[in-house]
C-alpha cells in the first residue's frame, strides 16, 4: 500500500494526525499530484489548520486551475477562518466548474447568510479600509485628513466542537453509513447523495459546521437511497448499484476496490439416519423390554434437534407408547393414533375403566 492509499484508509478512520503524515509523504513522492494536495487539504481542515489547507488548495489549483474540487476545499477552509468574502469567491468559482454539485450550493447559501448584502457581488480583491475626515478648528479655510486607526481586533477562543465520528457497514444491497452526533436537529442537517459522492453538512451547536464529503468506492443509487436522524446519531442507506462487496468506504485514488458478492447457496444440510444412530446406539448390548425401549428412547432424545425432541414426546405421549416419531412436520399436524403391534388392539385409559 502506497503514502496515498494508507493515508486515506487512516483519514476514514478519523485518525486524522496519522493520516497528514502518510499524506506528506505521498506530496514528496508525487509534488505533481493535485489529489494528493486535496486530500492534504482536507485533512488539515479536520485539524483545524486551516491556512495549510488554503495553501494546499491553491497548490492543487495552480497544477489545474479547472478543479473545482479543489476551490471548494480553498472556500471551506476559509470558511471555517471566518474569511467570508474569500470563501464565497472560492464558491462562486467550484460552482461554475461543477454547476450541478450539490455540496457547493450548499457553501455558497452558507456565505450568503454571513455576508447578507454583500454576498451580491463577488469582491475582486480586499476592500481597503474607510477613512474619515476631521476638519482642524483653525480660521484658515484647508482642512487636513487624519486616518481613523482600525481597531485591534480582540482575539476570542472558538468553544470546542463536541467529537463526531463515523462507521460504516454493509450488506448485499445497501452501504449503511452511521454518523454520531447527538440532539441533531432535522433544519441543521444538509445531505446530498449523488452517484458517487455523499456530503453531509451538520450545524452544530458552538456555531461551527461538521462537513463529510467522502468520494464513494462504488456507484450508489440516489433515488433509492435514504437517511434517518435519531436521537443519538444520523443514519444513511445508500443503495449499492451493482451487487458488490465494497473493500472501503471511500475510493482510493483512481482505483475501486471492491469484489463480486458470493451468491452460492449453503449446501443443505445432511439428514441424520436414524436407523444408524439406533444400531450405534445398541451396539452389541443386549437390552430388552422396558429398559430397553428407555434406554433407546433415551438415547435418541439425546441425539435429537428441538424440533425432534419435541416430535417424540408428542408422537410417544398421544400414541400411548406405541408410535415415536421424529418428523415433527407429520406429527405436528394433529393428533398421533395409536399404532398397536400386530394382532394387538389399542384401548383409552377411559375405555378401560368402562371395562
Amino acid at each position: 500500500m502506497d503514502a496515498l492509499q494508507k493515508a486515506n484508509s487512516l483519514f476514514v478512520d478519523e485518525n486524522y494526525a496519522e493520516a497528514l503524515t502518510h499524506y506528506n509523504a505521498a506530496v514528496e513522492a508525487e509534488p505533481k499530484s493535485g489529489e494528493a494536495f486535496l486530500k492534504r487539504s482536507l485533512c488539515h481542515t479536520k485539524l483545524n489548520n486551516f491556512l495549510d489547507a488554503v495553501e494546499d488548495a491553491n497548490k492543487a489549483i495552480a497544477l489545474d486551475s479547472n478543479n473545482g474540487k479543489a476551490y471548494l476545499r480553498k472556500g471551506i477552509a476559509c470558511f471555517e477562518m471566518e474569511e467570508y468574502e474569500t470563501a464565497f469567491a472560492a464558491f462562486t468559482k467550484a460552482s461554475g466548474l461543477e454547476p450541478d454539485n450539490a455540496t457547493i450550493k450548499t457553501w455558497i447559501r452558507k456565505c450568503q447568510a454571513e455576508l447578507g448584502e454583500d454576498a451580491k457581488t463577488i469582491p475582486s480583491s480586499t476592500p481597503t479600509p474607510a477613512t474619515s475626515s476631521a476638519p482642524t478648528p483653525t480660521p484658515t479655510p484647508t482642512t487636513t485628513t487624519t486616518p481613523t486607526p482600525n481597531p485591534t481586533p480582540t482575539p476570542t477562543t472558538a468553544p470546542s466542537a463536541p467529537k463526531i465520528r463515523h462507521e460504516w457497514y454493509q450488506n448485499n444491497t445497501h452501504v449503511y453509513v452511521s454518523i454520531f452526533c447527538k440532539g441533531t436537529k432535522k433544519e441543521d442537517v444538509d445531505i446530498k447523495m449523488e452517484a458517487e459522492e455523499l456530503s453531509v453538512s451538520i450545524k452544530l451547536s458552538g456555531g461551527s459546521d461538521y462537513v463529510l464529503d467522502l468520494d464513494l468506492c462504488e456507484a450508489i443509487v440516489p433515488g433509492e437511497s435514504s437517511y434517518e436522524i435519531m436521537s443519538t446519531k444520523i443514519e444513511v442507506m445508500l443503495k449499492k448499484e451493482k451487487l458488490l462487496k465494497w473493500l472501503s468506504l471511500e475510493r482510493t485514488a483512481e482505483k475501486r476496490g471492491s469484489q463480486a458478492l458470493d451468491t452460492v447457496a449453503a449446501p443443505p444440510q445432511p439428514k441424520k439416519n436414524w436407523d444408524k444412530i439406533v444400531a450405534d446406539n445398541l451396539g452389541d448390548e443386549k437390552v430388552e423390554g422396558e429398559a430397553g425401549l428407555n434406554k433407546l428412547f433415551q438415547d435418541i432424545f439425546s441425539g435429537g434437534t428441538d424440533e425432534q425432541k419435541k416430535a417424540m414426546v408428542k408422537s410417544f405421549t398421544e400414541s400411548g407408547g406405541t408410535v415415536l416419531s421424529t418428523n415433527w412436520d407429520e406429527v405436528g399436524k394433529g393428533e398421533v393414533k395409536p399404532s398397536p403391534p400386530k394382532g394387538m388392539e389399542a384401548h383409552t385409559w377411559s375405555e378401560n375403566q368402562r371395562a
